[in-house]
C-alpha cells in the first residue's frame, strides 16, 4: 500500500497549487506526464522496469523474490491517457485513465515510484506496484 496521509496530500496539493499559479510547475509537469504515459505504454516489462526508482525495483524485487522484470512481467497495469497530474517539489502524481502513478525526480529524471494505484477515499492508496 502508497502511504500518503491526508495530510501530506492536502499539504501537497496546496504547493502545487502555488506552483501552478506561478507558472513553475508547467515543464515538470510535461516531465511527469510523459514519464507515466510511456510507463503506462510500455509493453517490455524490462522498459518498465528502467522508468521505476531504484528503491521501487529493490521492493519489487525483493518482494517477489525474481528480477524486476520477471516480476513486472505478471502485472497487468492500466494504459490509459493522461486525465491530470500535479508536482510539488521533487514528488507528482499523475492521474491516467483508470490508474494512478506516483514520481519522484532522481539524477537520472522521473522516476515512477508507485503505480496501479486506486484512491480509496481518506484512506492511503491502494498500488500494485510501490516502493518504500
Amino acid at each position: 500500500m502508497h502511504r500518503r496521509s491526508s495530510v501530506q496530500v492536502r499539504a501537497a496539493v496546496v504547493v502545487a497549487a502555488a506552483l501552478l499559479l506561478c507558472g513553475c510547475a508547467d515543464l515538470e509537469q510535461q516531465q511527469v506526464e510523459r514519464v507515466a504515459s510511456a510507463f503506462a505504454a510500455a509493453a517490455d516489462p524490462s522498459d518498465r522496469c528502467q522508468m521505476l526508482a531504484p528503491a521501487t525495483v529493490a521492493t519489487v524485487e525483493a518482494q517477489s523474490g525474481r528480477p524486476c522484470a520477471q516480476a513486472t512481467a505478471q502485472l497487468e497495469l492500466p494504459r490509459g491517457a493522461v486525465q491530470s497530474s500535479t508536482v510539488w517539489g521533487d514528488q507528482a502524481q499523475v492521474h491516467l485513465v483508470g490508474d494512478t502513478v506516483f514520481l519522484t525526480k532522481t539524477g537520472d529524471g522521473w522516476k515512477v515510484t508507485a503505480a496501479g494505484c486506486r484512491s480509496r477515499g481518506d484512506a492511503p492508496y491502494a498500488c500494485r506496484v510501490e516502493g518504500p
